[in-house]
């Protein structure tokens, strides 16, 4: 079914989220969307995207849904990236410096301790220290990891309500091309509700609404009330 109210298109029924999925596919300069669930085909477009230089802002929770015909993972989005510590980094080289010299240092020990017969613990113990502090220089740890988005994304933590079973979830569906091809209803980003579900979607022609919705949007990226995943898990 499709109706009509002021500015909005309004579509009801199963299989009607091919308008939304072509509107994503031709857009030429960004993409927003907000949705709890999402699909990992879909999410592999949104990369598709990204790859042609489309600005792209997804904001979810954690609920992806996973398949086994579909070879797309978290770290196709989530990408690991060290970042050197550079006071340990210097505090390593600090340390294999002294390791080397107390190295020589037991060098030149032990062959006066075999020229004089004198010192004969000193070598030993150099070669003790020399160990330990090499050790030490390779158990320091002069990096760290961090977890580095390939575009704007914001994933919330869906059991951040006030019980533990209980749900705090960003449930709106929104989806904004271009900053003026504006769908709101309730379709997620997912294969049942733009091919199976009933769904309804609404296409929005008002310019106000399109504005002030582009910065609601923005407001929930930015939010602080909401509890965001942490990326390692």
């Amino acid at each position: 079914m499709e109706t009509y109210s002021n500015n909005n298109k309004i579509t009801l029924g199963r299989g009607k989220g091919q308008e939304i999925l072509n509107a994503i596919k031709n857009a030429r300069s960004s993409v927003k969307i907000v949705s709890p669930y999402l699909s990992p085909e879909y999410i592999k477009e949104l990369i598709y995207l990204h790859n042609k230089g489309i600005k792209i802002t997804l904001i979810t929770c954690d609920q992806l849904e996973t398949n086994q015909w579909s070879d797309f993972r978290p770290s196709d989005i989530i990408k690991e990236e060290k970042i050197i510590n550079k006071k340990a980094k210097h505090i390593k080289v600090i340390l294999k410096r002294i390791a080397i010299i107390l190295f020589l240092l037991s060098l030149v020990s032990y062959i006066l301790y075999l020229l004089m017969t004198i010192m004969f613990f000193l070598p030993i113990i150099l070669i003790i220290l020399t160990i330990i502090i090499f050790s030490i220089q390779f158990i320091i740890k002069d990096y760290d990891i961090e977890y580095i988005s390939i575009f704007k994304l914001k994933v919330f933590d869906s059991k951040s309500g006030i019980k533990p079973e209980s749900n705090n979830l960003i449930h709106s569906k929104i989806f904004l091309i271009d900053e003026n091809i504006l769908f709101l209803g309730s379709a997620n980003f997912t294969y049942s509700a733009f091919k199976t579900h009933y769904e309804t979607i609404i296409r929005v022609f008002d310019e106000k609404a399109i504005n002030d919705i582009t910065k609601e949007i923005e407001n929930i990226y930015n939010s602080k009330e909401l509890k965001e995943k942490n990326w390692r898990e």
